[in-house]
């Protein structure tokens, strides 16, 4: 007897290797999903804008790293005595203009150099909320905390976001023909704007999703926000605030992608990886002791061997832990 609605997701014709290189544009999920695939020590870029939600800025930042289209200072503003981009996250914001153009275009070129070579890409989105700056009517990724009658709101419509998405799309395959893309809905629910909006703003997400996969067979959807929502339909698997996921939601859904989407074989590669991680932040009673330099010592060879067999693989904190 099953007490839980559970989830299937589909098989795609594609797996993950440690070969595979990935970038992860999107939400602050996205970059949850992206710090577990860093953490057993795959190649992957994550959110080379900072953390972006609704899917015009998503579809709008793959053109722009796409096209290598380099920022220009005109099109910083100066609020609290920062430099913002309304491209990009407060993380990218500095008091120097000349250092926040370096810093955003620095992390342009990197965006553009391993999306033109990367396996895969995934794709987050989180609301289909926007907000537009009055000035220039541009959509924004995040207001910086500039007054809000700085800014227009509204519900984007669902043929926006696929004309935004199909270019963007189309965009990334003419850079980069062989790549895999992934997209997937973000299980954070937006209620600033009330409990309808919410869903509301979810429910043009995944019709604009399913008039893309007509056009885009190829692409792949993978059910994140069904698997929280159905499988785990208790509050006990919610952060404080009762609308992010927390941790063990978060890794309960990363389990769910790796049996679906990384191969076999490479899962228990990670299983060595995860062993020589808890080794390394292993504290011995007595540190100076020959068992615990044979401690060390075996577990820097499997580094070494790892390393040789999978020259992506960065063990650098670990070495430094265990040296």
């Amino acid at each position: 007897m099953n007490f839980f609605t559970p989830v299937k997701p589909a098989k795609p014709a594609f797996q993950i290797r440690y070969e595979t290189k990935m970038v992860s544009i999107g939400s602050c999920f996205s970059e949850n999903i992206g710090k577990a695939f860093q953490k057993y020590k795959f190649d992957i870029l994550i959110n080379p804008f900072g953390q972006q939600y609704n899917p015009i800025s998503i579809g709008n930042a793959v053109q722009r790293i796409c096209d290598l289209k380099a920022y220009q200072d005109e099109e910083l503003i100066y609020h609290h005595e920062l430099f913002h981009s309304f491209d990009h996250h407060s993380d990218f914001s500095r008091p120097g203009r000349s250092e926040t153009i370096d810093l955003i275009n620095c992390n342009l070129i990197e965006a553009h150099q391993r999306l033109k070579t990367a396996d895969m890409v995934f794709l987050t989105f989180g609301t289909a909320h926007v907000f537009s700056s009055l000035d220039s009517g541009k959509i924004v990724s995040n207001c910086h905390k500039l007054p809000a009658a700085s800014f227009s709101k509204r519900m984007l419509e669902v043929s926006e976001i696929v004309d935004c998405l199909q270019q963007a799309i189309a965009r990334i395959k003419q850079l980069n023909p062989e790549i895999k893309v992934v997209i997937t809905v973000s299980p954070v629910r937006y209620f600033a704007f009330g409990i309808e909006e919410n869903t509301l703003s979810k429910s043009l997400l995944f019709v604009a999703i399913h008039q893309l996969l007509q056009v885009y067979p190829d692409l792949y959807y993978f059910p994140a926000y069904e698997i929280v929502m159905d499988e785990l339909r208790d509050y006990r698997f919610f952060s404080e605030d009762m609308l992010h996921p927390n941790h063990q939601a978060t890794r309960y859904v990363w389990e769910h992608l790796k049996q679906t989407l990384i191969e076999h074989s490479t899962c228990k590669t990670m299983e060595e990886v995860e062993e020589i991680i808890r080794a390394a932040h292993h504290k011995p009673r007595n540190p100076s002791s020959e068992a615990h330099k044979s401690f060390k010592i075996k577990y820097l060879e499997k580094i070494s061997r790892l390393e040789l067999n999978f020259p992506e693989m960065n063990f650098k904190l670990e070495r430094k832990q265990l040296e």
